[in-house]
């Protein structure tokens, strides 16, 4: 399934800068056709190189903004991962063994024989 997810937004990233890039150039395109009928002056050239420039900057944006977003879900998507391995491990791991009555009291019979047999 994550394949899928990431081919159709792959597809969508492309067909939005495609559309971020076409669309300022072609009104840039129409209006400087607009300003030459409509005034007799040779604009066209003025407004396409400036559609151009619009649309690489909102390509740009929109595309460091993609690139932001896919970090941070990867960032979550490690974090879970985190999460669960620690969880894992925390339900496996058990508590430290308890020292034995039985042991500490015969340590204690043995430190108390060995002082008497010092003295």
């Amino acid at each position: 399934m994550g394949y899928k997810k990431s081919v159709f937004r792959s597809l969508a990233m492309v067909t939005q800068l495609g559309l971020c890039v076409l669309t300022p150039i072609l009104f840039g395109i129409f209006a400087g056709s607009y300003m030459d009928s409509r005034f007799g002056t040779k604009t066209i050239l003025v407004f396409l190189i400036l559609g151009t420039l619009g649309g690489g900057r909102g390509a740009y944006l929109m595309a460091k903004r993609l690139i932001e977003q896919e970090a941070r879900e990867e960032e979550k998507e490690r974090q879970e991962e985190i999460q669960k391995v620690l969880e894992t491990a925390k339900a496996s791991v058990s508590k430290p063994k308890v020292k034995s009555r039985v042991l500490v009291q015969r340590e204690s019979i043995d430190t108390m024989a060995s002082r008497e047999e010092q003295e």
